[in-house]
């Protein structure tokens, strides 16, 4: 039997391999009962690692099409046989034996779907279920309440309600969109201009071609790795970044590496290093009130980011969702210029969103590009949906003008503040020895170092029991294996709650330290 692997193809050998395993057993070269080389006399064979035998034996096993007999090997399954994947006419509503039926007599025993065969690798590799778990906590703890620092969004005190009423009404009284009921694919003209005036303020160039309005930041995401990101392709990220844009990175089989982070965010000093060994075609970056980790990248890292993606031809994707949200003055530094502000040949593609200032409710967001980057992300949009919706955008616009949001922000962020405070001065008071934290200049995060013998996991397990919740450092870490951190989402819980909150997880570290 001659099977061969291409160590250089962006598909993984196990997966080569199974194909290659498949093909010859469903042509009939393999025949009924042919017994399969053990894994690690294949292994040896092919020159791989013995893992990459058993995946893919486990894979044809849950295909139906091999089985395994303890002590004898593994050993192709009849067609059709006990041990064969139902085929799909077979794959009927899942119900449980002998519910009877509409005339009462029992149903037979029916085939389930087999899941494990069905999900996509992709969705199989998620690694969503610890944060499956905690949504489930914070849902609720033993006396039904629980101190949520896990969630990424706002407490739900802080969503402007009067002020949305207000500009809802006003959206849907204006005859100003009568006669074009639906919206550009890029967004109304007029909001794609105040965004673009939003812009400017913040230092960047920017004109109304330069954007594109989105259903949520994260589409962006999406949808800029549609446009630009191939099998095999290398994405820079902070080491620890936001979850969802390592998923999207993964589901296109991009090649991610973590570049080091410090208090002052991603490590530019190694950046001309990883450049020119990995030759990315696009460096993913939260430069400003990091999630998760609460650091802002400083001016002069700022610049060498920007210097070193321009003399490698590297694409920048600059994810600033929390950007509106600085403390200012009284030493918290100046307000940090976007990095599309510093920038203006189209290297950076710079990506906002309303739902971390207004409400998560309201999925609207936008990307800042060069004008051929959005002629190609609004035809690729096409695909995923026609535009935002038309309601989000009238909110937005009456937000917009006038600067009526601008007084919502400008309180926000003086209760924000006043909420790092507390849960800062908290931590100085309850904190064992060992633990560290960051202190942001803004957003939502706060960063925090576990002593050492705590892992995240286990302090999670413990403080769910006392009804406290927060999200753990391995969730956004690009390796999945940071066991030594945990984010806090300070501006989550109640402001009387922080306090009792932060003492809790701080308790627990103790208890686990003794």
């Amino acid at each position: 039997m001659r099977l061969e692997l291409d160590r250089r193809a962006s598909v993984p050998m196990y997966r080569q391999l199974a194909a290659q395993l498949r093909e010859r057993i469903v042509s009939g070269e393999l025949a009924e009962g042919y017994r399969l080389p053990p894994e690690r006399e294949l292994a040896a064979r092919l020159g791989v690692n013995r893992t990459t035998v058993l995946q893919a034996y486990q894979r044809l096993k849950d295909e139906g099409l091999v089985a395994s007999k303890v002590g004898k090997g593994t050993f192709v399954t009849p067609a059709g046989g006990a041990g064969a994947r139902p085929s799909p006419g077979t794959i009927r509503t899942i119900r449980d034996a002998g519910v009877p039926a509409h005339d009462g007599t029992p149903e037979p025993s029916v085939i389930r779907p087999p899941w494990s065969v069905l999900f996509s690798d992709y969705s199989n590799r998620f690694t969503y279920h610890d944060i499956a778990e905690i949504d489930r906590a914070r849902r609720g703890g033993a006396d039904g309440r629980v101190i949520d620092f896990a969630t990424g969004s706002p407490n739900p005190a802080d969503i402007p309600d009067d002020l949305l009423r207000a500009v809802s009404l006003e959206a849907f009284a204006s005859h100003e969109f009568d006669g074009q009921p639906e919206s550009p694919i890029e967004g109304f003209d007029e909001l794609r201009a105040l965004l673009a005036e939003h812009m400017r303020t913040r230092g960047v160039a920017c004109e109304a071609r330069n954007v594109m309005v989105l259903s949520g930041s994260e589409q962006g995401i999406d949808l800029i790795v549609r446009a630009f990101v191939n099998p095999g392709d290398r994405v820079l990220v902070e080491q620890s970044t936001f979850f969802p844009a390592l998923q999207t990175f993964r589901s296109a089989d991009a090649s991610i590496v973590g570049v080091p982070v410090d208090a002052d965010g991603m490590r530019t000093d190694l950046l001309e290093g990883y450049c020119a060994r990995f030759r990315p075609k696009i460096i993913y970056t939260i430069p400003t009130f990091h999630n998760p980790t609460g650091t802002t990248m400083p001016m002069e890292r700022r610049r060498r980011l920007v210097d070193v993606a321009r003399r490698h031809q590297c694409l920048i994707v600059e994810d600033d969702a929390y950007g509106e949200l600085w403390y200012g003055g009284n030493g918290d530094g100046d307000r940090p210029v976007p990095l599309a502000g510093m920038e203006n040949a189209g290297y950076v593609m710079y990506l906002s969103t309303f739902s971390k200032t207004v409400t998560s409710g309201l999925r609207t967001g936008w990307v800042a590009a060069d004008p051929h980057v959005i002629a190609r992300l609004a035809a690729l949009r096409r695909m995923v949906d026609q535009h935002t919706s038309t309601s989000s955008q009238r909110i937005c616009l009456e937000l917009l003008k006038e600067g009526r949001i601008a007084g919502h922000v400008r309180d926000l962020t003086a209760a924000y503040r006043r909420r790092r405070d507390t849960a800062v001065a908290a931590l100085e008071r309850h904190a064992p020895q060992g633990m560290r934290w960051t202190v942001p200049q803004g957003g939502y995060y706060i960063w925090v170092s576990l002593p050492d013998g705590v892992r995240a996991l286990d302090l999670l397990a413990r403080c769910r029991t006392l009804g406290v919740t927060f999200m753990p450092g391995g969730v956004f870490d690009v390796d999945e294996t940071d066991e030594t951190h945990i984010r806090l989402n300070m501006v989550r819980p109640d402001a009387r709650d922080l306090e009792d909150g932060i003492r809790l997880v701080c308790d627990a570290v103790h208890a686990m330290t003794r």
